[in-house]
């Protein structure tokens, strides 16, 4: 059974002036916040949505984080973060940011609730699912359309769903739906896989799980039942009806950075880095999935929130 774990705001005072505001909960902002606190450094992190972990709730297991010679449940993994964090000092809100003014020795992150005020600032807001952008995606997301596999993955048991994707996310996760469902449709627009080959073993391992490839997904009929999927194969000029019950959708992420758009370096929509996980702007950092880089892990965004918090410490140092 899931057990996430909902985290409440802290009674922060928000007239005061930080060191640090991290925006962002996931395993880049809870390492950052859990260095800057150690550094003693007054910091704020503003995390918008009440489970710790950013996407790493999203993940089952974690089997390449070091020092975990077993799996870890990525919803604990999370949660011990954001403890270890706490235990140091850090402090937390649950607020969702609206806008930022990262320029100035006084930059400003203003919430629904209130406006805060930072000597620096590490951007930590991640990535998020990518649409298919299809007829009946938005209509029926939450309602048979997920993004989400530990979320929703349990409420079909015994059922027939798709997945769409080939890369690790969408391998690992239709591994994981095999425990509920009872035929998955694993479904891919081209005949070659991104994701790793111990996957692509499993996946061709598990009874359960059809390869469907060179197959685009047209549209998403959940309108009556039988639930269905209108899908069209590369060498077929009409489209076939595809029933399934529910489907997963994991065919890449976008940067969440349209807070930052006009005000900030990026590239190709990820903020772009520097050495220290500097931005383009003094006093202004960005650590984790945010940043244009080559590989997105857990390991990869906790380094980049340790870097960000350590540069913090030392231009602040140097600043007096």
């Amino acid at each position: 059974m899931l057990d996430f774990n909902i985290s409440l705001s802290d009674n922060v005072d928000a007239t005061q002036l930080f060191d640090l505001i991290i925006i962002g909960g996931g395993p880049a902002g809870l390492t950052a916040g859990l260095y800057a606190a150690r550094y003693k450094l007054k910091t704020l992190m503003i995390e918008k949505a009440a489970v710790p972990g950013g996407q790493l709730i999203a993940t089952q297991w974690v089997e390449n984080y070091p020092g975990f010679p077993e799996p870890v449940l990525g919803q604990t993994l999370a949660q011990d973060m954001e403890k270890q964090a706490r235990f140091f000092g850090l402090e937390i809100v649950r607020e969702n940011v609206i806008s930022t003014t990262l320029t100035g020795e006084v930059k400003e992150v203003t919430t629904e609730h209130n406006t805060w005020k930072t000597k620096t600032i590490i951007i930590c807001t991640g990535s998020s699912p990518r649409l298919l952008d299809i007829e009946g995606e938005a209509e029926y997301a939450g309602n048979g359309v997920s993004y989400c596999a530990t979320c929703d993955g349990p409420f079909y048991p015994d059922k027939v769903v798709a997945v769409v994707g080939g890369g690790n996310s969408a391998f690992e996760e239709a591994l994981f739906i095999a425990k509920y469902a009872r035929q998955i449709y694993l479904i891919h627009r081209s005949d070659k896989y991104t994701a790793d080959s111990i996957l692509q073993e499993r996946v061709k391992a598990e009874p359960k799980i059809m390869l469907i490839p060179n197959t685009t997904v047209e549209t998403i009929d959940f309108a009556t039942e039988p639930r269905s999927l209108k899908i069209k194969k590369a060498d077929s000029r009409e489209p076939e009806k595809l029933e399934v019950d529910g489907i997963f959708i994991f065919v890449g992420s976008i940067p969440n950075t349209s807070l930052f758009e006009g005000q900030i370096e990026l590239l190709n929509g990820y903020i772009k880095s520097y050495a220290d996980n500097a931005t383009s702007l003094e006093g202004v950092w960005a650590a984790g999935d945010v940043q244009a880089k080559t590989l997105r892990q857990v390991a990869t965004a906790v380094g980049d929130g340790a870097n960000a918090a350590h540069a913090v410490n030392k231009y602040l140092i140097h600043k007096g």
